[in-house]
Order: C-alpha cells, then sequence, then structure tokens
C-alpha cells in the first residue's frame, strides 16, 4: 500500500510542471484574415440629383431630393499580403416619391427611383481590423414617372457607372461593420408621355451615404 501510495507521489511530482505550464501557456487565436465569402444589409441616405430637358422646348430644371434606403450585399474577398481585392453585388430599395410642379411641357410629373443594384469591384489594404477600401463597377435603377395631366405613366431602367470608397472595421472574427460613400451617374433617358412628340430627357445621378453591417464565413 505504501509503494502504491509512493508511486501516485511520484508521478504527480512529474506531472504538475507540465500541467502548470500548459495551464499558463497563452491562448492561440486563429490569425485574422479578409479573405473568403461575406454577406450583409445596409441602410443609406440618398441625395438624389435629377436633371429633366425639353427638347422641343429647349429648357431644363434640376432637383435635389433625399431619400432613405435599405439593402443588402454579398461578395467574396482574395488577399495577398496586405491587399485584399473582389467583387460584391447589392441590391435595394429607395422610398421617397418626389412631385416637381416645374416641368417644362408638362408641368407636374412624379418621379421616383425605387430599385436599384449594383455590380462592383473592390480593393483594399489590409491594416489589421480595418480594411480602407475603394470600389468602381457598373449600377441599374428602376426610372418611375408619372404625368397625371395625361395621365400617362412611364418606366424604364437606366443603367449607369459607380465609384465609392469606404472601411470595414471588424468586430469579431467574423463579424464586421462598414461604413461607405458611393457616386452613381446614370446615362440620359427619353420617355414620350403623349403623342406628337411630347418627350422629356431624364439624367440622374446619385450620392450615397451607406452603414451597414456583415457576416464573413
Amino acid at each position: 500500500m505504501k509503494s502504491v501510495l509512493l508511486a501516485c507521489v511520484f508521478g504527480l511530482a512529474l506531472c504538475a510542471p507540465a500541467m502548470a505550464a500548459d495551464m499558463t501557456a497563452p491562448v492561440e487565436t486563429p490569425e485574422w484574415t479578409w479573405q473568403g465569402p461575406y454577406a450583409g444589409v445596409f441602410g443609406a441616405g440618398t441625395l438624389e440629383h435629377y436633371k429633366i430637358h425639353e427638347p422641343n422646348i429647349g429648357d431644363s430644371v434640376t432637383h435635389n431630393v433625399g431619400s432613405a434606403a435599405v439593402g443588402g450585399f454579398a461578395g467574396y474577398n482574395f488577399q495577398s499580403g496586405q491587399i485584399v481585392y473582389g467583387v460584391e453585388g447589392e441590391l435595394g430599395y429607395r422610398f421617397k416619391k418626389s412631385t416637381f410642379d416645374d416641368i417644362p411641357g408638362p408641368g407636374t410629373l412624379d418621379v421616383s427611383t425605387g430599385l436599384f443594384g449594383s455590380l462592383k469591384g473592390r480593393v483594399g489594404m489590409d491594416m489589421g481590423r480595418y480594411l480602407p477600401f475603394v470600389t468602381a463597377g457598373v449600377t441599374a435603377a428602376k426610372l418611375k414617372t408619372f404625368y397625371p395631366g395625361g395621365p400617362a405613366e412611364r418606366d424604364a431602367t437606366v443603367v449607369g457607372g459607380i465609384v465609392g470608397a469606404g472601411v470595414d472595421v471588424a468586430l469579431t472574427h467574423n463579424v464586421f461593420l462598414r461604413g461607405e460613400y458611393d457616386f452613381s451617374f446614370f446615362g440620359k433617358k427619353s420617355l414620350e408621355y403623349c403623342g406628337g412628340g411630347c418627350v422629356l430627357e431624364h439624367t440622374l445621378q446619385t450620392h450615397d451615404f451607406r452603414v451597414g453591417i456583415a457576416m464573413k464565413f
């Protein structure tokens, strides 16, 4: 019995230093990387710039309209050293419908952009938990107009370019916040509201100021 007890004590004496060293060793955490797929949601404040031109009269009006917007985005990042690059798609909706009472010709016109989306390339610099980035790509929006004097409703899809910049901030190993500014510019779109050449040319630009949250998979 005495020999068994001595063996146990001797064994504990040998194991104790190893156990203590293991308990005090620093816990290794996975190395942070921005590479991989991600998806998230955003809210935005948008400044819409409308230019409406009546070619027969030769007169134009411009209006700046503020709107709230919501949407979602998803993409994939590749990483080479500190350089992070990838592709991202988004889909969103702007809520503001505006009525303009000074349109050359028709006089009054209801205008909104509603649904919009984009496909962008991204490149950024890995600064640990921060990823400043720039973007560029193509964008499209659903232009909806209504001329109550007709009455005539005309809708069209407008396509253009988008450029932007922002920063992603990691909160946890797979969740990050985003702040971003995007500028979108669309080509001119001509819509006819009545017979006999009643045409208006629409040109649209938007400034989006966005805040989002996303998960990296």
